[in-house]
């Protein structure tokens, strides 16, 4: 564990952290694998699947974590003591009882330790981001389990967020594990507005040398200066990555939890693009342009982001 570091990828949904977490298991010491903090929760639900298609329990790649179902239980009921955003205030005021501090520190570790051996890997990659069941997780797993983690807040225009989950709905419904909620677009605005606070908030008071804000533009219109930027970040030279990137390739899919669905399609291409977002509040009608500039654009800003 000691030569082992956390990239955690912080934010909200919709803004590529999916694409970003399977380019870089283009790395040969690089082990990405999707949003971890649903792994006990995704492992209990038979439709379900890692991203290879096969179930947790049968998969080559996770099948020997855990001994039973009392190991999963365990792990998704500390994940949601600790890490969940109806306790952050508890988290951050370091209110947990010193047993629970225990078991999150031996359970987290054991994990993270185990996805390292599988894929032979030196930095392992979650981007469990930090939406309401992972909002405080990548405090908790460097400041309870004593992990090395480095923060990357992956931010994207929040127009172009709202504008994906107002016409294509949410990931989970989508895929038929929940109902689509009512009042789609303001639940999305202000979850959006939370995720990026706290991952901003929270990352900075690391420090500048564990926090570091990338915008999903910058990916799009300029791969490999971006990539390399990444990679000086957390301290791993991504030539490899941005040499496939440069050749255009594909990449598979590894055994990714969570995330969006196009992990299902087993391989990822990057759509380059010089103008990314060149029309922001285009695709968005009325009601939810007036919606985002009212509840969400002031945020926007903030993570430079014009009108």
């Amino acid at each position: 564990m000691d030569d082992l570091s956390i990239l955690y990828i912080a934010g909200y949904g919709r803004s590529g952290s999916t694409v970003l977490d399977v380019l870089l298991s283009g790395h040969p010491r690089v082990a990405s694998v999707g949003e971890l903090v649903f792994l006990g929760n995704d492992w209990q639900d038979e439709d379900r699947k890692c991203a290879c298609g096969e179930p947790y329990e049968n998969c080559l790649f996770w099948e020997g974590l855990f001994k039973d179902e009392g190991e999963v239980d365990s792990l998704e009921q500390i994940v949601r003591d600790v890490e969940h955003r109806h306790v952050l205030p508890k988290l951050l005021l370091g209110a947990h009882s010193e047993e629970k501090k225990r078991e999150y520190r031996r359970r987290t570790r054991r994990l993270f330790e185990y996805i390292s051996q599988q894929g032979r890997a030196d930095l392992v990659v979650d981007s469990s981001k930090s939406a309401r069941q992972a909002a405080g997780r990548f405090w908790a797993l460097k400041n309870i389990a004593g992990l090395d983690v480095r923060v990357l807040h992956l931010v994207r225009d929040g127009r172009a967020a709202l504008r994906s989950v107002v016409e294509k709905g949410s990931n989970w419904a989508l895929e038929g594990h929940i109902e689509e909620k009512r009042w789609l677009g303001a639940r999305t605005t202000m979850g959006w507005v939370l995720a990026n606070a706290i991952a901003w908030g929270l990352g900075r008071s690391l420090g500048n040398d564990l926090y570091h804000r990338v915008k999903f533009e910058d990916l799009l219109r300029a791969p490999e200066e971006t990539l390399r930027e990444i990679g000086g970040f957390v301290g791993v030279g991504l030539e490899p990555v941005i040499q496939r990137v440069a050749r255009d390739e594909v990449f598979e899919v590894g055994h990714n939890v969570g995330g969006n669905r196009i992990r299902h399609k087993q391989q990822i291409h990057l759509r380059k693009t010089d103008t990314p977002n060149p029309h922001p509040w285009s695709g968005l009608d009325r009601h939810h342009q007036i919606l985002f500039a009212t509840l969400g654009q002031w945020m926007n800003q903030k993570l430079g982001y014009s009108w």
